[in-house]
């Protein structure tokens, strides 16, 4: 299946460039008051804006404010919570400003100090290909429906990158899903048969958020088509939530029946939930639901930002939640943040 546009191939990854698909907006300006601190300044063009916070330690220096998405960070400047408001049928929700918004770190309420409306942001897109016995007989299925997707999905400025997972894991050197590469933390094999198990689910998700996702500016996100069951990854299913978050990436799942007859996959659950992602059951031909919910959830977003607090008493996992004030909406973000011993994300 040919995937319409033009790609750039980078170290397995494929940036989409400009000329068979609509522009790009325009990077966005605070002329309407979309991007603000505290105080209410606004800045004339978010793309020149910087700004300095001083904390306890003195004065550091703050990343510029511009098309790319400000994520988590912690015990630098401030902590920024990408995130997504739905009404009761599920349909996102626009038009909200910082008063809407209620921000709390390990349950203690903080001061909304940054806020902005993050429109259509580029893109990171890693899809990962279950191809396990339990999937094998669905192995053509998967890479077709990775196709299919990146074509929907991509635009000039996004990019992408797919991986298999099977004994091995492997990342695809193009957009034919053919030639593939070793990925990741190699696993042992004792005569011939990979120590690690079958389906390393968690270990693959753990590094290609490690190795494509962490430091890469933009909305990020990984899809996996699975039947949701692990066998032998070195790493749980929490350790892969918490790469993802350090990664400031949402994790999704389109979860296919197993040839092992299983259909309840609890961990895959958790992994989406934990990530502010979601899981879709699969239906052959029909990925609208798919694309319409990581369009609404990838393009189209606020950020909240909160100052966190100064003294944390060695405690690096924070709990963050994010509420809205006016009735019948539900905010979905990210649960987690990590604060660096080091000093840095």
């Amino acid at each position: 299946m040919a995937v319409s546009g033009a790609f750039r191939r980078r170290a397995g990854e494929w940036e989409t460039l400009p000329g068979s698909f609509p522009a790009r907006l325009p990077g966005r300006t605070c002329a309407a008051g979309t991007s603000h601190f505290a105080d209410n300044e606004c800045c004339d063009n978010c793309r020149m804006r910087s700004i300095r916070l001083e904390l306890a330690g003195g004065l550091l220096a703050c990343a510029l404010f511009s098309q790319e998405t400000v994520g988590f960070r912690s015990r630098v400047d401030l902590v920024a919570v990408p995130c997504t408001v739905v009404d009761a049928a599920g349909a996102p929700v626009f038009g909200l400003t910082r008063e809407d918004f209620l921000v709390f770190d390990n349950d203690v309420r903080r001061i909304v100090s940054y806020f902005s409306r993050d429109d259509d942001q580029p893109v990171t897109l890693g899809i990962l290909i279950d191809e396990s016995d339990s999937q094998y007989a669905l192995r053509s299925e998967h890479r077709r429906t990775a196709l299919d997707l990146l074509r929907r999905m991509l635009r000039p400025g996004d990019s992408a990158f797919v991986i298999s997972i099977g004994e091995d894991v492997r990342l695809f050197r193009d957009r034919t899903l053919t030639e593939m590469e070793s990925f990741g933390e190699p696993c042992g094999r004792r005569q011939g048969v990979s120590v690690c198990g079958g389906s390393p689910l968690w270990d693959a998700v753990s590094d290609a958020a490690r190795l494509k996702l962490q430091g890469v500016r933009g909305n990020k996100a990984l899809l996996l088509l699975t039947d949701g069951y692990d066998t032998g990854s070195a790493r749980t299913w929490s350790e892969a939530a918490a790469a993802a978050q350090k990664a400031d990436a949402t994790v999704y799942a389109i979860q296919y029946p197993s040839g092992s007859g299983r259909s309840y996959a609890p961990q895959l659950y958790r992994l989406v939930a934990e990530t502010a992602g979601t899981w879709f059951s699969a239906t052959p031909g029909d990925l609208g639901p798919v694309v319409a919910r990581l369009e609404r959830d990838l393009r189209r977003r606020y950020v909240v930002g909160f100052r966190p607090e100064t003294v944390t008493l060695g405690k690096l996992r924070h709990e963050v939640r994010i509420e809205v004030t006016r009735p019948g909406l539900s905010v979905r973000a990210r649960r987690t943040y990590f604060e660096d011993p080091g000093g840095g994300k």
